[in-house]
């Protein structure tokens, strides 16, 4: 099975189709083959790309941790790794839900290694959230801990907890691993660092087409299309009839990341 190795940690990943390089990144708790390959998106876009998908640390294939210190920030390492070890110096972006704030991240720390940068359900920076309270995400990701390590999964109270502790019993994966995920509180680091000022200028001066993409009933809170807006060459769709969980599996979700994909590879 092919795995690279990052400073002793072992990532797998699995490479697909050939032509334009893309990298896919998949959300919490899932893995490259719930992500992208159960779902038909692989499949539409092997034809026309290079499609490299990756099992972030803690999920799927590759190496597991308790210590949250083995995540955050060396999740997108990671990525920068695998990518030296393939040789490849500039590639497109797609991310899903926790796939694309560590996308979102990686554009904005490495941004002279991508071409385009795609992200679905995205939950896009606080600041931007004008139009509704912002979540309590500190009490939410304690919930979602309670919920991954309790011995009872009878005593879950908190309804997104239990689902997404069902969705990782249904992949196999390692609970106390994605709850260590969840401690490490430096996801969106790149965003949490900068005044909302800064953090605004930085967003308008992304010159890579970027494209959002959601659900009508996503559950993550904020507007998609004003953040795509602020960016130059940004689009954003949103799918209806769907959610989080169902989106990626709906034919024109992988039907608008192609037709951006040969948009972006054609220029």
């Amino acid at each position: 099975m092919p795995f690279c190795n990052n400073n002793g940690v072992n990532i797998y990943y699995e490479i697909e189709g050939s032509g334009s390089e893309v990298i896919l990144i998949h959300g919490f708790s899932s893995n490259m083959k719930a992500n992208w390959q159960r779902t038909g998106v692989t499949n539409a876009l092997k034809d026309e790309n290079q499609v490299i998908m990756i099992d972030c640390r803690g999920h799927g294939k590759s190496e597991k941790f308790y210590d949250p210190i083995m995540y955050g920030d060396k999740m997108l390492d990671d990525i920068i790794y695998l990518l030296d070890y393939l040789d490849i110096k500039k590639i497109n972006l797609i991310g899903y839900s926790m796939g694309s704030r560590i996308s979102l991240d990686l554009l904005q720390t490495y941004p002279e290694r991508f071409k385009s940068i795609i992200l679905g359900g995205f939950t896009p920076p606080a600041c931007l959230n004008t139009n509704i309270k912002p979540p309590n995400r500190r009490f939410d990701r304690d919930k979602m801990i309670e919920a991954f390590l309790t011995d009872n999964p009878e005593t879950i109270t908190d309804p997104i907890g239990r689902k997404f502790r069902n969705y990782a019993t249904s992949e196999d994966g390692d609970l106390k691993a994605l709850a260590a995920v969840l401690m490490n509180n430096n996801n969106d680091s790149v965003s949490r660092s900068l005044t909302k000022e800064a953090l605004l200028e930085k967003f308008r001066d992304i010159s890579v087409p970027l494209m959002t993409i959601s659900a009508n009933n996503d559950t993550p809170p904020g507007d998609k299309a004003k953040f795509a807006m602020m960016v130059p060459q940004g689009c954003h769709f949103q799918i209806e009839g769907k959610n989080h969980q169902t989106v990626t599996h709906d034919p024109k979700f992988s039907m608008i990341i192609r037709a951006f994909l040969n948009y972006v590879n054609q220029k």
